[in-house]
């Protein structure tokens, strides 16, 4: 996570608790593109699923802990440059902590 994201984080564990926001973090630094061991998540469909950048997944839908949501996308293939290493990446979308 880079370190411009602190303050984003800082808010979600305050809203969602620290158990629950280190599984999402461990969930989409381990396995972003299978089911997470707690909670739920799903494709979203339509336009608002489709990929954002070539190379990415189609956009998920992560319940976190009833209070919101986050979406995301991921590939395992992203470069920061031509003499770059290829790695995996995840991109997140939308924070919404509000209930739905």
């Amino acid at each position: 996570m880079h370190r411009q994201y602190l303050p984003e984080w800082n808010r979600l564990v305050e809203r969602v608790g620290l158990e629950n926001a280190q599984q999402f973090y461990a969930h989409v630094s381990r396995s972003p593109g299978s089911p997470p061991s707690v909670g739920s998540s799903s494709y979203l469909r339509g336009k608002a699923g489709r990929p954002k950048w070539i190379g990415y997944s189609r956009t998920i839908h992560y319940e976190i802990s009833g209070a919101g949501r986050i979406d995301y996308q991921w590939t395992n293939e992203e470069s920061s440059g031509a003499d770059s290493d290829l790695h995996p990446v995840v991109r997140i979308l939308t924070i919404d902590l509000n209930s739905h």
